[in-house]
């Protein structure tokens, strides 16, 4: 019985990879089932009725951008909080905020940040939902108390201020700079582009936030050991870090040919204390794909003792909300920072698209102002969201690349965050409801980021956000003067920088 379940999950009939460390596991099916997509109408998201002050609008930036939307923690709040500045060194204005309404999300309740202006964080409401016809949890019946357990705890340990204090010692004394790309903006002679610099955090993970929440979370539910998918070893060398300071044993499982192409990062995962074990899938691709089923499989052979921290907004519930839930703190920041800079929220808001965890952290505290313009970049042989079909998965109902029998179809992209044959459900429901654009951009676009950056920033970014760069130019110049757009940017990978530097 355990058996066809795992072959539903796609798991491989390999023995524990716990036995070895470091080993290639080959085996994973490629059958998933496919499910005649349910037809809903679009929801529309409530824009509220918002009254602000008269911003102060820091001089050099020189907007002129009638705001679509302000952003309001509390019924007034004064921004004092964080570090966002166009040269990335002086702190912003303050700004009085008030709002006779509060916000709502994309499911028509009320949204309520963590982040707060004076840097403090609050208790979530937490919600389930906002999947549509997506996600749901396919899973081994073996693992279906762990799961219902995991609900329940997250659910409880979130309402506690004492969790989010605790969470607090391990952030960033500051939060990411929002720093305005003022050579990009020139060039695009539009927008003003303004960089969310999440390549500033430890290794330049943009995971960060969910890293830190679910390995507290792990260690209160009295778990001793994590285990977690991999594709960019930036992030497998922060949870490495963190499993370090917080005693926990930590196993990295990776896709075969992304470990080989890191391997230097992969030394020092190990040398952080992490296991590593690298998995492919049956016709051979050793990408991320690989390495969330194999993840996957460890948990339902370990999961008395082990916690699953899923890379991204994929598999079964509750694992996607658990990382959108501490992901959001990204957008929060975002929104708090440009307010303080701009008076405004974003027009705009671009980011690179791979199973999700920037994309559904940045969007969704802006998903109730249905002006401001989310935009996501898929690779071009990735785009799941632009070519995929409804299917089960991983253990959860979401889109995927798939042929007509509903075998997997193989991915590719030079960023190893970005090739994936699946994505996350709840972007898979954005992109149904018409709440997001998507658009593609090939291993050359991304080539022609990272040197654009350089060149006109001065800083070499990930592979992943440079997915984004060209697609953000262009909507800068379609926006014109006056509008803002805001690109979120991940740090620098350590895959084939050498033949990069050839190109």
């Amino acid at each position: 019985m355990i058996r066809s379940l795992q072959q539903l999950l796609c798991f491989s009939s390999h023995p524990n990879p716990s036995k070895s460390t470091n080993t290639s596991i080959n085996g994973t099916s490629n059958n998933v089932v496919r499910i005649k997509p349910i037809r809903k109408k679009a929801l529309k998201a409530r824009v509220p009725h918002i009254r602000t002050a008269s911003p102060i609008v820091t001089p050099s930036i020189g907007t002129n951008s009638t705001c679509l939307a302000t952003y309001n923690p509390d019924a007034e709040t004064t921004v004092s909080f964080g570090s966002a500045t166009s040269d990335s060194s002086s702190s912003y204005p303050k700004v009085l905020v008030r709002s006779s309404t509060t916000p709502f999300d994309s499911e028509g309740t009320p949204y309520v940040p963590i982040l707060q202006a004076d840097g403090t964080l609050r208790p979530p409401q937490i919600s389930f939902g906002g999947y549509g016809s997506y996600g749901g949890k396919f899973v081994p019946e073996s693992i279906i108390g762990f799961l219902h357990d995991l609900t329940s705890f997250f659910e409880v340990t979130v309402s506690d201020p004492s969790f989010w204090a605790e969470y607090a010692t391990f952030q960033r004394p500051q939060p990411t700079p929002l720093q305005m790309a003022s050579k990009l903006t020139a060039l695009a002679g539009g927008a003003t582009i303004w960089l969310k610099r999440e390549d500033k955090n430890e290794y330049g993970s943009h995971k960060s936030r969910n890293i830190i929440g679910q390995l507290l979370l792990a260690r209160r539910m009295g778990r001793i050991e994590i285990v977690t998918d991999c594709a960019s070893a930036k992030h497998g060398n922060f949870t490495a870090a963190m499993c370090a300071r917080l005693g926990l044993r930590c196993v990295v499982v990776m896709g075969a040919d992304d470990a080989l192409a890191q391997e230097e990062d992969v030394l020092e995962m190990k040398m952080l204390g992490a296991k590593v074990l690298t998995a492919r899938t049956p016709s051979g691709m050793g990408s991320l794909r690989a390495a969330i089923t194999e993840a996957l499989r460890y948990l339902v052979c370990n999961y008395e003792t082990t916690y699953y921290l899923m890379g991204g907004p994929v598999g079964p519930s509750p694992l996607p909300t658990l990382t959108r839930t501490f992901q959001a703190l990204l957008g929060e920041e975002v929104a708090i920072q440009l307010q303080g800079l701009t008076g405004c929220q974003p027009d705009a808001i671009i980011t690179a698209i791979g199973s999700g965890s920037g994309a559904v952290g940045l969007f969704r505290p802006f998903l109730q102002y249905p002006t401001i313009r989310l935009i996501g970049v898929e690779a071009a042989q990735a785009a799941t969201l632009t070519e995929g079909e409804l299917g089960v998965l991983q253990g959860a109902r979401t889109l995927m690349l798939q042929n007509y029998d509903g075998q997997l179809l193989d991915s590719h992209s030079i960023s190893p965050d970005m090739n994936l044959s699946t994505v996350g459900p709840e972007l898979a429901y954005w992109k149904s409801i018409g709440r997001i654009e998507i658009s593609t951009a090939t291993d050359a676009d991304a080539l022609d980021g990272i040197k654009t950056l350089q060149h006109h920033e001065g800083f070499l970014a990930g592979l992943d956000s440079s997915h984004a760069v060209c697609k953000a130019v262009d909507l800068a110049k379609e926006l014109g003067p006056g509008k803002n757009l805001v690109l979120l940017v991940t740090g620098c990978d350590g895959i084939g920088m050498h033949g990069l530097l050839e190109v």
